[in-house]
């Protein structure tokens, strides 16, 4: 089936309706073949209060003279981002796990005709990596504001076949299997471990694979013991990205979770 053009008029008024409520930022992110044009709020510039990444690196920093275990990576890769504003605007910021697991996709994934769902999306940049390799990509999140974002750059970016879905992880289910599951950092807090095997335990189907990137919080070994005592197959890959909002970079653990029978 041929997939409708979007028309530069629909996307003209779709910015105009998001300019009315925010000031905007756009950014390129590399996702292999393509290079997803990705927009967001405009929420590190002059006169703005500083985004939740550049408060916890600030915070992280800090806290690595403190415990050397905070460090994560050498020779210029800068501690992982903490989420220090838990409830906060933190769905309107490009996090590097979303463009890892864009890069990810765009270089080392066949998702040709797959069935995806980005779980609390966001912008949408992780979900678009799948779709630019032809993956049918479904947006979930709980935030009417990411989902008018994710929809307006899955438009720009020529994407008409994505649609989105509000979506609360915490208290909606799905009615199916999904497909292939993308999480994209999603590990920052202890309370989302129980939510993350919930959704691997009610939505992956044997053959399918979730997609879980990580960006070395020191938090996160915990749930990465857990899993160890399962029966899923995990690889593990990493993924060097550059932060959007300064000059680091971090090293992105991508897993690749799947269910064998």
């Amino acid at each position: 089936m041929r997939r409708r053009a979007v028309s530069t008029q629909e996307l003209a008024r779709l910015r105009t309706s998001l300019t009315e409520d925010y000031e905007l930022r756009d950014y390129e992110v590399d996702a292999g073949p393509k290079v997803l044009r990705v927009t967001g709020p405009d929420i590190g510039g002059v006169g703005r209060l500083p985004s939740a990444l550049s408060r916890a690196a600030l915070s992280s920093k800090e806290a690595r003279y403190a415990s050397a275990e905070l460090l994560h990576g050498r020779d210029g890769l800068a501690p992982s981002p903490e989420s220090s504003a838990r409830g906060g605007s933190n769905w309107a910021e490009l996090w590097p796990s979303a463009r890892a697991m864009a890069s990810y996709f765009g270089h080392s994934v066949r998702m040709r005709s797959v069935d995806a769902v980005e779980v609390n999306c966001g912008l949408g940049t992780a979900g678009l990596g799948a779709a630019a390799k032809g993956a049918r990509v479904t947006l979930a999140d709980s935030n009417p504001e990411a989902l008018r974002f994710a929809r307006f750059n899955a438009l720009q970016n020529g994407f008409t076949h994505v649609r989105t879905l509000e979506f609360d992880w915490r208290t909606d289910r799905f009615s199916d299997h999904v497909g292939s599951l993308i999480l994209a950092d999603v590990l920052y807090d202890q309370e989302n471990f129980e939510d993350v095997f919930r959704m691997l335990k009610d939505n992956l189907a044997p053959g399918r694979t979730a997609f879980l990137a990580e960006p070395g919080r020191p938090i996160a070994t915990a749930f990465f013991d857990a899993l160890r005592k399962t029966d899923y197959r995990v690889r593990l890959d990493i993924e060097r990205v550059q932060d959007a909002y300064s000059d680091n970079y971090y090293l992105v653990h991508v897993l690749r979770i799947k269910k064998d029978k």
